[in-house]
């Protein structure tokens, strides 16, 4: 594969998982996500809960944002507050990441190739 192919690559697979990460966000790690999401003074908040229009055993998903006074703000308000500002934020450790495991596999495969290259009679 090429290096601008393998680099496109990468940062689309970053892209991906920047997404993915800043969409999960509120799950995995609600106290930094909330600083993104939510205004000064406020805390997220992660709920589930059963709805009428829900199957069996089937939950909901709510995220908040609640201040001190205990008013909140709906989720609808949050989507695009810090969506994109956290996409970035794990864009670009992901991409590290991914850099650098290419760049791994990279060396290992030259290393390991040029043993059996032509000439070589490894028996």
């Amino acid at each position: 594969m090429s290096r601008p192919i393998l680099v496109l690559t990468l940062v689309l697979a970053a892209g991906l998982l920047g997404f993915v990460a800043s969409a999960t966000a509120p799950f995995h790690s609600p106290s930094f996500a909330g600083k993104y999401f939510c205004p000064e003074g406020s805390t997220i908040q992660v709920s589930q809960y059963h709805a009428s229009w829900n199957e069996p055993g089937e939950t909901g998903i709510s995220i908040e944002c609640v201040d001190e006074s205990g008013a909140t703000q709906g989720s609808r308000e949050l989507e695009t507050r810090g969506f994109w500002t956290l996409a970035g934020i794990y864009f670009l450790p992901s991409l590290a990441v991914l850099l650098v495991a290419a760049w791994l596999i990279g060396s290992l495969r030259r290393r390991t190739f040029a043993r059996w290259g032509p000439g070589n009679t490894h028996r």
